[in-house]
């Protein structure tokens, strides 16, 4: 063989091997890339959910807040209105009584 036709069969050999090498690392350059962009639509995903979950548990937290305001100046009210009716009866009661 001449060193010509040498060259070419390193040349092709060469050309060869780098391009198993091409697809082996394309391959696995994807599926590192792949994974990375699961990773992150999974975390950002999560992430969403977190938020909502924050939003949602500050809401309930002043609507609580505020319900229970309401609910103690209706309780106030009522006490009221009970302790006037009270007084009204006694009032009624010793009027009859004359």
């Amino acid at each position: 063989m001449e060193s010509r036709d040498k060259l070419k069969l390193v040349v092709i050999a060469a050309l060869m091997v780098a391009g198993v090498a091409v697809v082996i690392y394309l391959a696995y350059g994807l599926t590192i890339i792949w994974q990375g962009m699961a990773a992150g639509v999974t975390v950002g995903f999560l992430l969403v959910l977190l938020f909502i979950a924050t939003i949602l548990v500050i809401y309930f937290w002043i609507r609580i807040f505020l319900l229970r305001r309401e609910l103690q100046k209706c309780q106030t009210r009522v006490d009221d209105l009970e302790h006037r009716l009270k007084s009204k009866e006694t009032v009624k009661k010793s009027g009859k009584e004359f």
